[in-house]
């Protein structure tokens, strides 16, 4: 909201849909109660643990899931073979690879993630993920581009500080240009240095944004049509049982009942014999029993999640068909296009991810620098090849262009190994020149053969070379 000079922005409600998506895209769907309390004050929560978040997620990430080949350098000279070794064992050893999955999981929702490296041993980095919802206070030097971390001097976020009885107290931690500092127990403990000092010369933190933030902001607004569709998918479902409940049961009823006909002096059942006792009163009818039925337009209901699925699944770029399983027939052009949606939004966070790697590269070697278990270049970067994992439509198709454009020189087998293995370029050109060497053992690939020379013709006589006899 813009009032006069000023921009009003509700952090508490902003901080509460962070949270609620964080919850959520773990499966925890303690955010459904809350918000049935509040469309239904009087009814008891029915909690329906609808996975839109967690299947919005998976559809469009999955980078992570597999090998990933990094390729360090700094200053655009390649690091040596040995540095190169020991930054994969610390990636390995520090599971970068699990944490960045997670953050490439909530840019899809959060669209804002943060990264700080805290020390955990020797060789090792601890990189915790900060959700917008953990912040509490940014302080930037330049307003305009607030939405840069080189330009923050403080940054206060919540973390847990103790855990008692399985119930954990939220602390602080404090993170200046000059100190770092978090609560433990009731203490405050220096984070790099036990006087709380550091000597990056900034704020060591990474961020990731999907979205641009607004101007003045350093977090951009969360996902919140995602959000929408999760709380109404499973607020639908309990209201639609509640629906089908109350209405389809059968409510037994007395018609024209008098005093004879007390409902506490009336035993039913199956093997009970039903006496309705006339009142005495000739001018009165006769009670009668009967039982109400409703009908309930179940069919209709289903529809209506059905078309709010896809709607929102439309809006979002996503093929409504993933999250909605139907027993028919789905041709190969129809799946091939479901996977170029999937592939058109995914390259979408690719740019994002690549500068994510080269600041968490710095970011650790930096760490590393500072409790001096090796020295490694400030500005390190690390170029990431990821193994995509798509399911081909028509497979014959597919290895049909994959050859014709390795004949062409489009493509390169080594390439291709890499990509679908998820190894370095050299362990894949091992590999193709080893299945090259076997299929030529067993016959599979013979040598092409010479092409024959070309017969020449005999040159054709004419009227003017008489013929010797």
């Amino acid at each position: 909201m813009i009032l006069a000079s000023f921009t009003i922005w509700d952090a508490v409600q902003f901080a509460r849909k962070s949270r609620q998506l964080d919850l959520l895209s773990r499966g925890d769907y303690s955010p459904i109660a809350d918000e049935f309390r509040a469309a239904y004050p009087n009814t008891t929560p029915l909690i329906r643990a609808i996975p839109f978040v967690q299947r919005y997620i998976d559809e469009l990430t999955g980078l992570y899931a597999r090998p990933v080949v990094r390729v360090f350098s700094a200053d655009d000279v390649s690091v040596d073979a040995v540095a190169a070794k020991k930054l994969a064992q610390v990636y390995q050893d520090s599971k970068v690879n699990e944490v960045l999955q997670r953050c490439e999981a909530q840019l899809w929702t959060q669209n804002t993630v943060l990264l700080i490296a805290l020390p955990d041993g020797p060789g090792k980095v601890r990189l915790q993920p900060i959700m917008p919802w953990q912040i509490v206070d940014i302080v930037s030097d330049d307003p305009l581009r607030a939405d840069d971390p080189l330009t923050w001097s403080k940054l206060t976020a919540q973390v847990p500080a103790a855990v008692v009885s399985n119930q954990v107290t939220m602390g602080e931690f404090e993170i200046t240009r000059t100190t770092a500092s978090r609560d433990i127990g009731g203490k405050r403990v220096g984070i790099y240095a036990a006087d709380k000092t550091h000597t990056f010369g900034r704020i060591p933190v990474v961020v990731c944004h999907r979205v641009a933030p607004d101007l003045g902001r350093a977090l951009a607004p969360v996902n919140e049509a995602v959000l929408n569709l999760q709380i109404c998918l499973s607020l639908q479902d309990a209201d639609n049982e509640l629906i089908v409940k109350m209405c389809a049961w059968p409510q037994k009823w007395i018609k024209n009942a008098g005093l004879a006909q007390a409902s506490e002096e009336i035993n039913i059942g199956p093997d009970k014999v039903l006496s309705l006792i006339p009142t005495g009163d000739p001018a009165r009818p006769a009670p009668e029993l009967a039982i109400a039925q409703g009908q309930v337009p179940v069919s209709e209901l289903v529809s209506f999640i059905e078309h709010k699925i896809r709607i929102y699944c439309t809006m979002l770029n996503l093929d409504p068909s993933s999250f909605l399983k139907i027993n028919t027939a789905v041709t190969a052009s129809a799946r091939l296009f479901s996977a170029q949606d999937r592939a058109t939004q995914r390259d979408k966070i690719l740019p994002k991810l690549a500068q994510l790697e080269n600041d968490v590269a710095s970011l650790i070697a930096q760490v590393l620098n500072v409790t001096g278990v090796m020295r490694l270049p400030d500005n390190l970067q690390a170029q990431a090849t990821y193994t995509l994992s798509e399911p081909e439509p028509d497979p014959q198709s597919a290895a049909q262009t994959r050859a014709l454009n390795i004949a062409s020189g489009v493509d390169s087998p080594v390439v291709a190994v890499m990509q679908r293995d998820g190894v370095t370029r050299a362990e894949a050109l091992k590999t193709v020149k080893k299945n090259l060497a076997e299929s030529k053992a067993l016959g599979l690939n013979p040598e092409p053969q010479p092409p024959a020379a070309p017969m020449v013709a005999a040159p054709a006589i004419t009227e003017a070379q008489p013929v010797l006899q």
